[in-house]
């Protein structure tokens, strides 16, 4: 957290940071609820903020009113959701989360500024309740958590880790890896700060070189870019086409990541913003597919903040080699707005035809079909389902409830409902 000073007073926010902190915020009371959908057993969640801060901000332009850090974030959402639960007509139980806090804070000034920020927010019996607040480095105490976590009996908690780090060079990727294999339940929410990589490289070169020197390039990626011309004649390149290949460079670097997370479900889009041009990394990796979807769906509501440098259809984060021409594969700006929306469903109902040809001939529920993709396109649940509709409209597919009950074409695709490719579809789509 060293871009974040504490030692005299509240550190100060970038304004496009807070669309981050809206994400997570609502992400907690959204997901919450669904967790405890049809249950009866009180939710059990452990919060892990790997690189706490000091617990709040003043924002850039936005005079000295203070806001919430991550660590009160997570609580205040968790208390929200509760609430929410419990406002519910006709609910006889009052309902609860079982929630504990761990936050991680190296740097001592810091520490003991988020210690009092704490207090004086939530109170002194609360956090010493119910939060763990530790001083040492995330890398060090980890063990210790996932320890914790495995020897709770007789429900573990279900562990959402927040690690929001400045910088590059000391990605936790082995440190992810371990979470998503020992916990299988777990969910990390990752911000990486990789543009100033491009930002500052005077070639693609350059910046392959220091995506090199962290370890962040997989053996094939690097001798397809080393063998281009262009790697190391950027700058002699218009500053849209400079611009372009760097970012080709991060783009197909989400690939890179996921994979040795680990992660059978990850979001891998930017945070942008608008005045400084910069942008970075905010993952979310995960082995729910819903988790997935609630986190895509955020991304369209907050979608000013947002962008993604891949296609609109499947293969998002795909690069095939062969077409040598990296201008292909970013046609247009993607900044989960209305406009992005369309190109979306658009090519998802040209290219589900095939893929389902190709996977899924005799038919799959829209739920299935989701978690199959949701690595592969940036649609949410609903995205996809609208595509699906019109290609049922067209005659193109059929879909049957769950137990083979026909279903109306006009009728709006459920999760439950099986997909399948029509007997005849219509020669031309609409």
């Amino acid at each position: 957290m060293a871009k974040y000073d504490w030692s005299d007073g509240p550190a100060t926010l970038g304004p496009h940071s807070l669309a981050k902190h809206a994400i997570l915020r609502e992400y907690i009371e959204r997901y919450i609820p669904i967790l405890t959908r049809g249950g009866t057993v009180p939710l059990k969640l452990m919060l892990i903020d790997g690189f706490a801060g000091g617990g709040e901000y003043v924002v850039e332009g936005h005079g000295s009113t203070l806001h919430p850090g991550s660590p009160l974030i997570l609580i205040n959402a968790v208390r929200a959701a509760e609430a929410r639960m419990n406002a519910v007509a006709g609910r006889k139980k009052p309902f609860s989360v079982e929630a504990s806090y761990v936050f991680i804070e190296k740097n001592p000034t810091t520490y003991a500024y988020l210690d009092a920020t704490l207090k004086r927010h939530v109170g002194e019996s609360f956090v010493r309740d119910k939060v763990d607040l530790r001083r040492g480095a995330f890398e060090e105490e980890l063990g210790g958590i996932l320890d914790q976590i495995k020897g709770t009996s007789p429900r573990r908690p279900r562990p959402i880790f927040v690690l929001d780090q400045y910088g590059y060079r000391a990605i936790p990727v082995d440190l992810i890896r371990r979470i998503m294999t020992e916990i299988p339940t777990a969910e990390v929410f990752l911000t990486l700060a990789v543009d100033h990589i491009s930002a500052h490289a005077r070639t693609a070169g350059e910046a392959l070189g220091r995506l090199k020197d962290a370890r962040l390039v997989e053996p094939e990626l690097e001798a397809f870019l080393s063998g281009r011309r262009d790697m190391d004649e950027a700058a002699t390149l218009s500053s849209e086409d400079r611009g372009r290949l760097m970012r080709l460079i991060q783009f197909i670097l989400h690939e890179t990541f996921a994979k040795r997370a680990h992660a059978e479900c990850y979001t891998p889009f930017f945070i942008t913003s608008k005045r400084s041009h910069r942008s970075y990394w905010f993952l979310h990796l995960a082995n729910s597919s819903k988790a997935n979807d609630v986190v895509k769906a955020l991304h369209w509501s907050v979608s000013n903040h947002f962008e993604h440098f891949g296609r609109e259809g499947t293969m998002m984060l795909g690069f095939d080699p062969a077409k040598n021409k990296y201008q292909a594969v970013l046609p247009f700006p993607f900044e989960f707005d209305d406009s992005a929306k369309a190109r979306t469903v658009r090519a998802l109902v040209e290219e589900l035809p095939v893929i389902f040809q190709a996977r899924h001939h005799d038919g799959v529920s829209l739920k299935a079909l989701y978690k199959a993709l949701c690595n592969e396109t940036p649609a949410d649940l609903e995205t996809l389902g609208d595509a699906v509709n019109r290609l049922c409209a067209d005659l193109e597919f059929e879909k049957r409830g769950a137990n083979g009950e026909e279903r109306e074409v006009s009728t709006k695709v459920k999760d439950s409902d099986i997909i399948r490719p029509a007997r005849q579809g219509r020669l031309f789509r609409k």
